[in-house]
């Protein structure tokens, strides 16, 4: 049976597990293991910020649960209706309201930027509406705009002026994907332009309204949001009031707040024609390269693309200070997960247990993320056990997702937490099953320096630029940077 590794490693590690205090649950399945999701979820249950899920199957909620505060200060449980900020999650919103307009005639995909602002300047001929929402573009990023010494948050206006004052793009349209927040934000003026209404009126007219998304909206700079979960910043045991940030105020990337259960209108909306035909939404779900669209792994408008096994999984995640998120959706086994927070969001922490969910409600028809069971194992019984148990899953790929790079985040996640007894073995099981690979060495060498070790760093840090390739450059520099300070 397909899963029974999986049933038999977490019916040990979850013996004396017990349901987390200051929950709030919507419905609940009788099937559930809801001791396993708990478990997913437990550093958002007590006095701590908060993370509202949702599972949907066959059109309905197979599972929703609330975890920890939406205002931490006030004690304010979250629910099921609470308002996240849902950050580049986003996307898809601004995506589908392109697509709203493509529908009505107002607007084409190939419709390029100088036709509808004639100021723009002259590489914008070159722009396609398509490029931007499959991030094609090479526009260059927003932050660069913002002022030294300016207190004003930046809106979806002020990337477009700032835009204009530019004469060049990343590289040339259409030859390579970059994402791009930059380009979402012009996205939205190209909205407010061809619509003639403001971004948040558009959004309410054509997707909110329609869809009784009552608890979704833009934020527009003081507007009272109810039932809004304040955005914090956690690190170790501090939690900190941290809710906006210069850049936060963009719309068009990020500025939906929304709700589980207002998301679960959205994922039902995408499977029929209530905003548009089928037939005009399909094109989003696609990867699109230099020769337009394809059946390969990339972006489509607003979704990430992927497949496994031929199967088409569509997720994103969003980012944003104080807030992080994380959706999967795969249409053919009419399955959707969402997961809302109102904490900095941490590595892959949250697409980890979206796609454990995932497997979860598909009796492990997907993969189980191995670093859910690796942390588990890790926290009960210490390093060593935790190495033998990757040791039996790694070869389980029928079972479990793993890679270098999952591995090589798995141990900067205990870095980060300042756990490097746990981290260092990590590594070097790292650079034993990978050892062409930079991760391994890498992460020895931010270890041994921490720990003073400077031979052992230094080697390690030659190790890395010796095994780095173009795109690790950044860890090839930083090395060399490494070396050269250590050896004064």
């Amino acid at each position: 049976m397909k899963n029974i590794p999986f049933i038999v490693i977490f019916s040990i590690l979850f013996l004396g597990c017990t349901s987390p205090k200051n929950s709030s649950e919507h419905k609940t399945t009788s099937n559930v293991d809801i001791e396993f999701i708990d478990y997913l979820f437990k550093e958002y249950s007590g006095n701590t910020p908060s993370a509202s899920i949702i599972v949907i199957k066959e059109g309905e909620i197979e599972f929703a649960k609330s975890y920890g505060y939406a205002h931490v200060e006030n004690k304010i449980q979250a629910t099921p209706k609470t308002n996240y900020r849902i950050a580049s999650v986003t996307k898809q919103f601004t995506a589908t309201a392109i697509m709203i307009l493509v529908h009505q005639g107002k607007l084409a995909y190939e419709t390029k930027l100088t036709d509808i602002f004639p100021e723009f300047p002259k590489y914008g001929k070159n722009i396609s509406i398509r490029q931007l929402l499959t991030h094609r573009s090479g526009l260059v990023r927003y932050n660069r705009f913002i002022e030294e010494g300016s207190t004003q948050q930046m809106l979806d206006k002020d990337v477009l002026q700032g835009l204009l004052k530019t004469d060049s793009t990343y590289f040339p349209p259409n030859t390579k994907y970059a994402y791009s927040n930059t380009g979402y934000a012009v996205l939205a003026q190209v909205i407010e332009k061809v619509s003639g209404s403001s971004f948040a009126d558009f959004m309410e007219k054509e997707i909110f309204q329609p869809l009784e998304m009552t608890h979704s909206t833009i934020l527009e700079g003081d507007k009272h949001i109810k039932n809004r979960a304040y955005g914090y910043i956690v690190k170790d045991t501090l939690i900190t009031a941290k809710d906006q940030s210069m850049t936060s105020a963009i719309q068009g990337d990020g500025g939906v707040y929304s709700s589980i259960l207002d998301y679960y209108k959205w994922d039902k909306a995408l499977y029929t024609d209530q905003l548009i035909p089928q037939a005009a939404l399909d094109p989003a779900f696609y990867n699109y390269d230099e020769n337009g669209k394809s059946n390969k792994n990339g972006y489509g408008y607003g979704w990430s693309v992927n497949y496994y096994k031929g199967t088409k999984i569509l997720q994103h995640g969003g980012s944003s200070t104080g807030f992080g998120s994380h959706v999967i959706r795969i249409p053919s086994e009419n399955i959707s997960v969402a997961i809302f927070t109102n904490r900095n969001k941490r590595g892959q922490e949250l697409p980890n247990r979206a796609k454990a969910l995932i497997s979860h409600f598909t009796n492990g028809k997907f993969q189980m993320p191995f670093e859910i069971v690796l942390e588990k194992e890790i926290a009960t019984h210490g390093i060593n056990k935790g190495i033998q148990v990757y040791n039996k899953i790694k070869t389980d790929t029928l079972n479990y997702s793993i890679s270098e790079g999952a591995l090589f985040n798995f141990g900067i996640s205990y870095i980060n937490a300042n756990k490097n007894k746990e981290a260092l073995p990590l590594f070097s099981a790292l650079e034993s099953d990978y050892p062409d690979y930079f991760g391994g060495y890498y992460g020895s060498a931010i270890i041994y320096q921490k720990e003073n070790n400077i031979e052992k760093a230094v080697e390690y840090y030659r190790k890395t630029i010796e095994h780095s390739i173009e795109k690790q450059k950044w860890a090839s520099d930083h090395s060399q940077k490494m070396i050269e300070e250590l050896l004064e």
